[in-house]
């Protein structure tokens, strides 16, 4: 149990994206069951189950789809909606026209300053075009980030990035990201390092990292994330960072993972409906536990605001 002078809050990012196949290969020809059948069917009647606010960060494949636009607006239930970017499917210096069977591994931030923002404005404007209003929260594909690129999500309005995965360094072959010694929890960061937490302005962006913790002997970090942790797992995860960071009035447990995992064969994880059943009931097994430890729930944006107001 937390102590009396920490709120914990739960925050889930979706990235939301077309259908996939095993390898994590985009699947030929493109489909979205995990938006036009997952969303509405699968995942949103899960969380209004335990009063959860997912956040589904969108892909620009998942915008220009008619279909998928439509099912977005007529979703029901709490839910915020943001962007996701991978850069090798935006202009400019756009690669990739059709992304049926594609695998992008650009990082955005491999990108000169001024061509990763202008991807991201014209993912934005995408945003605004397809459902009417600017959006506040993102996520890089591949986690793909660094301080050029907050900078740039500023500039365009953001309030909050969710691309930090603590204790992990990950290498493309145009740029590597090193989070090894980043926080593991919400921080506002320097203008010049995205590691690094920097002095509180009003309009900052808030960086707020996926939940892991770390494991000795080399072995990776284990996440917070259905599928990766067991329901005992998640727990253990829980009381780890209440535990490493008794002096914070605020603790947030960030959960995160693609749409494509609630649909079988559409990702590398759950292959059978038993398995896709396996991965949702300790999803919802592993939030409803949260909140009967005292945590309450909102979207990305929300949690900027939260952090703002204790600052």
């Amino acid at each position: 149990m937390a102590s009396k002078a920490q709120r914990i809050i739960v925050t889930i990012s979706i990235d939301t994206e077309c259908d996939h196949d095993p390898n994590w290969v985009r699947s030929n020809p493109l489909t979205f069951d995990s938006i036009n059948e997952g969303l509405p069917n699968r995942l949103q009647p899960a969380f209004a189950e335990v009063g959860a606010v997912p956040t589904y960060l969108l892909t620009v494949e998942v915008l220009e789809n008619n279909e998928c636009v439509q099912t977005l607006r007529n979703l029901e239930g709490q839910f915020e909606l943001g962007t996701h970017l991978h850069a090798a499917f935006v202009e400019p210096e756009k690669k990739y026209f059709s992304y049926a069977g594609i695998d992008s591994s650009d990082f955005q931030c491999g990108y000169p300053e001024h061509i990763e923002l202008a991807k991201l404005a014209n993912l934005s404007d995408l945003f605004e075009q397809k459902l009417g209003y600017r959006p506040t929260s993102f996520r890089a594909g591949r986690y793909g980030a660094n301080e050029q690129s907050l900078n740039n999500l500023q500039k365009l309005g953001y309030k909050v990035d969710s691309s930090v995965t603590p204790h992990i360094r990950w290498i493309e072959p145009n740029a590597i990201v090193d989070f090894r010694h980043a926080p593991e929890q919400p921080y506002f960061p320097a203008a010049d390092e995205i590691i690094v937490a920097g002095d509180y302005t009003d309009q900052r962006i808030l960086e707020v990292p996926v939940t892991v913790r770390p494991r000795t002997l080399r072995r990776n970090p284990i996440w917070f994330r259905p599928w990766f942790a067991s329901v005992d797992q998640m727990k253990r995860i829980f009381h780890y960072h209440l535990r490493r960071h008794p002096d914070r009035e605020l603790i947030n447990i960030n959960m995160m993972f693609h749409s494509m995992e609630v649909i079988e064969k559409a990702s590398p994880y759950p292959q059978t409906p038993s398995e896709v059943k396996r991965f949702i009931d300790d999803m919802v097994a592993g939030l409803d536990w949260c909140k009967q430890e005292g945590a309450e729930f909102c979207g990305l944006s929300e949690l900027h605001d939260t952090y703002r107001k204790a600052a």
